[in-house]
């Protein structure tokens, strides 16, 4: 009895724990953001594995991507600059991420703008 009793209680506190797993559960929860010449640009989310955040954002970009940056549980974006000027930042929220790939972007060119931005939370 006293068996069943602990199970119950130890099933009852762990409930509300599940709310906070997020789609990839406990783990790390990848995802990727790329640009590339011409153009193109990519971006992935809540994949299990960093290899797999990164094929996928190859796969939307048609394998054009010379820089990409990965990131897990956050967000993350890109910039560029006229110059071919680029950033990457990551946060807790796009708009932090976004901030943030700005900022680097401007410390080495200027006209930055967001190109993708993606959260794998």
């Amino acid at each position: 009895m006293i068996k069943q009793i602990w199970m119950g209680v130890v099933l009852w506190l762990s409930l509300p724990l599940a709310a906070f797993a997020g789609q990839c559960g406990y783990d790390y929860c990848w995802g990727a953001v790329g640009i590339g010449p011409g153009g193109a640009w990519g971006y992935s989310y809540g994949q299990y594995s960093e290899q797999d955040a990164i094929n996928l954002l190859q796969n939307e970009c048609g394998w054009d991507c010379d820089t990409v940056r990965t990131f897990y549980n956050t967000c993350g974006a890109m910039a560029s600059g006229s110059n071919g000027s680029w950033g990457f930042g990551w946060g807790g929220s796009r708009s932090i991420a976004e901030s943030n790939a700005l900022d680097y972007c401007y410390q080495y060119g200027n006209n930055c703008q967001v190109r993708v931005w993606a959260c794998s939370p």
